[in-house]
Order: C-alpha cells, then sequence, then structure tokens
C-alpha cells in the first residue's frame, strides 16, 4: 500500500471534519478499512459505505464530529513490547487521550491499548 494514500485519507477526513461536513470521500484499501473499523469501534466515526466507480472502489467515511488529530507516523516505527510508553508520550496529548493504531503481528491494525504482550508497528495516531 502507499504510504501517501493513508496521509491523503487521514488528511481528508481531518479536514472534512474541521469543515463541519457529516461525510467525505476517500480512497480504499484493506488497511484503510481496517483503521476505519478501529474509528467506528472507538467512536470517532459513525462507519463507511463501499462505493464502486469505474471499478475503483472508495469509501464514503460517516463523521461524528469528534476527532481533533488524526494523523499518519512517518516513518512508521516497529517497536517492542515494553517501548510503547514513550510513543504514547511522544505521539498522544495526554494519558488516556486518544490512541495509537499499530498493525499487530497477525497483520490486523488495533490500538495501543489493546495490544498483549507483543511489539508492532505504529501506523498512525488519533485523538
Amino acid at each position: 500500500m502507499r504510504h501517501d494514500l493513508l496521509a491523503d485519507v487521514f488528511s481528508s477526513i481531518k479536514n472534512a471534519e474541521n469543515a463541519g461536513k457529516k461525510e467525505v470521500i476517500v480512497g480504499s484499501s484493506n488497511l484503510v478499512k481496517n483503521i476505519l473499523n478501529v474509528l467506528k469501534e472507538k467512536g470517532y466515526i459513525e462507519g463507511y459505505d463501499v462505493l464502486m466507480r469505474n471499478n475503483y472502489q472508495e469509501l464514503l467515511v460517516k463523521l461524528k464530529g469528534k476527532i481533533n488529530e488524526l494523523k499518519v507516523v512517518k516513518p512508521r516505527h516497529s517497536f517492542k513490547k515494553n517501548e510503547i510508553v514513550k510513543f504514547r508520550a511522544r505521539y498522544l496529548p495526554g494519558e488516556n487521550v486518544g490512541f495509537l493504531l499499530v498493525s499487530a503481528p497477525k497483520s490486523k491494525v488495533i490500538t495501543d491499548r489493546e495490544l498483549k504482550n507483543e511489539g508492532g508497528i505504529i501506523i498512525g495516531y488519533v485523538y
């Protein structure tokens, strides 16, 4: 997956939120869908619908107006299980505010708080 697609998706969502819009159309990939599922589960968005345009899949994201910041981490940092605390301090504004979006070993996207005794790769963060 192109790294800039994810950055484009995040900035489109954040810009639409800042403009007070209720929905925004973004590019689609399995990683984007996995991240949107996490954002929905954590209450940041209502959900999304898949749109087909000329054999190209896009996603219609339904917004709630709850995102203050949504950013991709570049370069992506891989970490061991005991290193997550320093990344929380670096990217999140305070204790228990927001989530780091992490690609876990079983190739699914979860939040830093769902990590068990494993490391992963930090993709981005939301609060």
